[in-house]
């Protein structure tokens, strides 16, 4: 090592080393990023309380004393008097239901279902031989667990559990039933149950009972520890640390490797067992409070269903050390000594968001729940139709159509608020969670959600009420020279368009959780060849103005398990450059610190000791890191990777988090409830450089009669367009041609009168006194109606909502026709409907002609397709002056040798885009927003090129 190369190296360790100094000195963190069940790590889960028979004693303890029963007991809730039931009580009511069967109780009705009542009777089920104080794993949760497959038949999972867990080796595995009915009080839903499973007390003695994993010397009884530590952490499979290549398995695999396999155990404990629920809040707070320096403020992500049950809401708001606020559960605390809150620092505050799921049922029929990734990449037009169509139905306050499930949980969640006292002190805020791969659309953007949120920040002490988005986490990257890409592409702009929709409507208050894969978006040169480029080049444009003032949180243990290197960008120098660039705010936080446990940094003693020093630049004293977990852990790993370089970016992160709270911010949070509904949304995305144009010209003032100037002066500020050219001035005309083909769209979408577009469009030809000669009529009243006519054609035809027929359109120029043909969007399997529609063009068309057909999918094994191509191939023969291209989004590189005639194209040139006249297009100007979106935005283009000549023509 030469000398120039210490010195650096000497002084990259002092900076570092002063900032981690600057950390340590600091007063305190806010973590607004976590979430509860995601907390705890295996060593909590498993040596804390599953093996710990004090918290979890076995069916005989409970049966031989009162006093256990009583403190440990099922926790009844009684809704009339909100508070939970007397031990005495309850103890009374199962004793008498074992002991005599006696199920005349006063509550002994209300916690029973015809479902519950018919299973134990079909099972042959009693109290005196089937209940169980013990918590009992249900198989399902074991099956999940242990990362099978939840779809095979129950005996074959047994099987494969009872396989991982050692039950075979043991010389008692006939005459023991590990696995049995059971009756159970499930405290979560406040119900017994049947459930079928095995007790907690055998499944301690099968991973080796109260021994740590390095005490167990049995061979058995290490792999079956080893696969319940995975049921809690991402670990390797021996139980131990993940190595690199662990990291593989995990990435890309949310479901089922993150969710549900490290949280279906958890589900089997707390639901039974409400204070192992408070043990875990307790044991994360206590984290926060230990850590340094502490984490005094934190945002908990807990599903809307748990918080709306007030029973649920009374045990996770039990920790707070404000005296005016006693809880129930807080009286019966000496039940349960392991819930001391010494654990916890007095100036602690924690606060809740209510979490909903993201996923959806279905947008197209004949695509299941498993193929939502592959209905996004076989019609990427269509997901954003579908999410454009629920932005018109919010601004007209109708109700969703494919947020149904998550507008229901909204309900039920707003009526028990009512009757919860205190509940919006608690809970400041939404929060949209889940598996995003294939699920990119946001429910927040439903009016539901929307008057929610404004109805809150309004009428309840919580002006800041805020809404998290998680996205740009787990998305399908797809390297932009792959016609794949769009799939990337579509995903990251529903998202976009989301926050953007939700940015208008509710103002400030709004965070993104992760976020990372817009770095990478924002990272990738737009390939202008693609159709998608029109997408990549507004999200480019606009990223600045639609995430001012929404921070990104994002967790750098949590994207180093789950996300793969290219949506992390890896190879960045400075991680998140391209964000930072854009002035997104960037936050840190936990995520899930257990899951993946968060519970060491490395120092930096271990690299120093074989450095050498100079007499100038002598050893540096070292932080001690030993009390760098949780979110100090990522803090000072932030630091010494250099994604925290500065101070200034330092203090930056920890004042803004502060900021960003849901909770008692300074600023109370604007609403915008002032957007006229005719301005969302568009059916035509246009590329940024056309809106140059349109920015750029002599247009003030813009009177409110113009809707069209209107509308993109206010969705797109024109402070968003640069100033200079922007290199626009190839092909002008057919920029400014495409510009007049995006009004006539939008005037036709809102069903607005012609006469407004004609003096609308008269004024964006008054720059136009000396345009070229070939396009001076289209600028005049002739070509207005030209323009309007051909886009009202495209419009009923190719841009119409049916989902259950295709669409056709044919353009004439000079002697040649132009059919623009698509299939119908639910059609996957049979013959397309396409097809049939070139064989009747092929048969009736008495000129020379191109065929520009789409189809989303096309099945190389139906015997109809092939038989109806075969039909098609020899009519073709016969007119060797007709051409046809079918064009699909799947399956671009496959050929077909029984189609000889060189006439008949399966996706030519699937590496770039080219026209119906098979010139390369050089920048794809609109994109089409509906169910045939694909060959509308073909025509679109097509019309854009071709409509100043004198010989166009069009006709449905």
């Amino acid at each position: 090592m030469t000398l120039l190369h210490l010195l650096e190296y000497t002084e990259n360790e002092w900076s570092t080393e002063n900032l981690l100094k600057c950390f340590q000195s600091k007063e305190s963190l806010d973590d607004l990023h976590t979430h509860l069940l995601g907390m705890g790590n295996a060593k909590f889960w498993i040596e804390n309380i599953l093996t710990d028979r004090r918290k979890l004693p076995t069916q005989n303890n409970f049966i031989n004393s009162d006093s256990l029963r009583r403190q440990l007991g099922p926790l009844i809730w009684d809704e009339d008097m909100r508070q939970f039931n007397d031990p005495e009580n309850v103890m009374d009511l199962f004793d008498g239901l074992r002991s005599s069967g006696n199920f005349k109780h006063s509550f002994y009705e209300n916690l029973t279902t015809p479902e519950f009542k018919q299973k134990k009777e079909h099972h042959g089920l009693s109290f005196q031989n089937n209940f169980s104080y013990d918590v009992v794993f249900s198989l399902d949760n074991l099956v999940k667990g242990l990362g099978l497959n939840k779809k095979e038949p129950r005996e074959i999972n047994q099987g494969k559990v009872e396989e991982k867990l050692g039950i075979y080796t043991r010389s008692d595995w006939e005459k023991r039933d590990f696995f049995k009915n059971w009756i159970i009080f499930n405290a979560r839903y406040q119900k017994l149950q049947v459930i079928y499973g095995i007790k907690a007390e055998h499944l301690r003695m099968l991973i080796g009972g109260e021994k740590t994993m390095e005490k167990i010397t049995d061979l058995v009884q290490q792999n079956a520890r080893a696969h319940i530590i995975n049921a809690f952490s991402m670990m390797n499979a021996d139980g131990s640390e993940p190595r690199s290549v662990d990291f593989h398995s995990f990435r890309g695999a949310f479901t089922p490797e993150f969710y549900p396999r490290r949280f279906a155990l958890k589900d089997s404990l707390y639901e039974q067992r409400l204070d192992l629920l408070a043990y875990l809040l307790v044991h994360a707070l206590g984290r926060y409070s230990g850590c340094s320096p502490p984490v005094k403020y934190c945002e908990i992500s807990v599903g809307c269903g748990d918080l709306s049950r007030p029973w649920i809401f009374d045990v996770l708001t039990t920790f707070s050390h404000n005296t005016e606020h006693v809880t129930d559960f807080q009286t019966r605390l000496k039940n349960f000594p392991w819930l001391q809150k010494n654990q916890i620092r007095q100036d602690m505050r924690y606060r809740f968001l209510a979490g909903f799921k993201r996923e959806i049922p279905p947008i197209i029929d004949n695509y299941s729940a498993d193929e939502a990734v592959v209905f996004l990449f076989e019609l990427p037009h269509y997901a954003i139709y579908a999410m454009f169509r629920e932005f018109s139905l919010s601004d007209n306050g109708d109700p969703t159509i494919i947020f149904k499930q998550q507008v229901e949980d909204l309900q039920k969640m707003k009526k028990e608020s009512q009757d919860i006292k205190g509940f919006y002190h608690w809970v400041v805020g939404l929060d949209l969670c889940g598996d995003e791969l294939g699920h990119p659309y946001c429910p927040f953007i439903a009016h539901e959600f929307i008057k929610f949120v404004q109805e809150i920040r309004r009428e309840k002490r919580t002006k800041n009420f805020g809404i998290r988005i998680h996205a740009g986490e787990n998305v399908p990257f797809v390297r932009p020279e792959l016609p794949g890409y769009r799939l990337f592409v579509a995903h990251m702009y529903i998202l976009f368009r989301c926050i953007h929709f939700l940015k208008m409507k509710l103002g400030k208050n709004i965070r993104v959780g992760h976020g990372v894969a817009f770095d990478k978006l924002l990272s990738i040169e737009n390939y202008k060849y693609r159709k998608s480029s029109i997408l990549v080049a507004e999200m480019k444009r606009y990223a600045k103005s639609v995430f001012s003032d929404i921070p990104f949180e994002v967790n750098i243990t949590s994207n180093l398990y789950l996300l793969g290197d290219a949506v992390r960008n890896a190879v960045q120098e400075e991680p998140l450059s391209h964000l930072r660039a854009v002035n997104v705010k960037i936050l840190l936080s936990t995520d899930n610190d257990g899951i993946w446990p968060i519970d060491k940094c490395d120092s930096l003693e271990e690299s120093s000791d074989s450095a050498q020093h100079s007499v100038d630049h002598p050893a540096p004293q070292f932080v001690n890191h030993s009390a760098h977990y949780s979110l100090a852990a990522e803090y000072c790993d932030a630091i010494k990777s250099h994604f925290i370089s500065t101070k200034i970016q330092l203090d930056t992160m920890i004042d803004d988090s502060k900021k960003y709270r849901f909770c008692n911010r300074s600023e109370s949070a604007s609403t915008c409830d002032g957007i006229k509904r005719d301005y969302f949304p568009a059916d035509v995305i246009v590329h940024p450089n056309v809106l140059d144009m349109l920015f750029k010209k002599e247009l003030s003032p813009i009177v409110e009669s113009y809707h069209f100037l209107k509308y993109y002066e206010n969705i797109y500020k024109t402070q968003d367009f640069p100033t200079t050219n922007n290199n626009i001035n190839y092909r002008k005309y057919y920029y400014e041609v495409a510009m007049r083909i995006l009004m006539a769209c939008f005037y036709l979408r809102r069903s607005l009168s012609y006469q407004d577009f004609e003096k609308e469009y008269e004024k964006l030809s008054k720059t136009h006194q000396n345009c070229k000669t070939d396009y001076k009529d289209l600028f005049s009243e002739k070509g207005c109606i030209k323009v309007y006519t051909a886009c009202k054609h495209v419009y009923l035809t190719l841009m119409n909502d049916a989902q259950d027929e295709g669409a056709n359109l044919k353009v004439s120029i000079d002697d040649r026709d132009y059919l623009f043909c698509s299939e119908i969007p639910n059609e996957r399997k049979t013959a397309p409907y396409l097809l049939s529609t070139i064989e009747t063009f092929i048969r009736e068309c008495p000129k020379p002609a191109t065929i520009f057909s789409f189809i989303s999918n096309i099945d190389d094994d139906s015997q109809e397709m092939k038989t109806t191509l075969d039909t098609i191939n020899r009519k073709i023969e016969e007119k060797p002056e007709i051409k046809i291209f079918i064009h699909t989004n799947t399956k671009k590189d496959m050929v077909y040798p029984s189609i000889k005639n060189r006439n008949i194209i399966i996706n030519a040139t699937p590496e770039q885009r080219t026209d119906a006249e098979e010139e390369e297009i050089e920048c794809v100007l609109l994109y089409a927003v509906c169910p045939h979106g694909s060959v509308a935005t073909c025509a679109l283009n097509f019309i854009a090129k071709h409509i100043h000549k004198e010989s166009f023509s069009i006709e449905q």
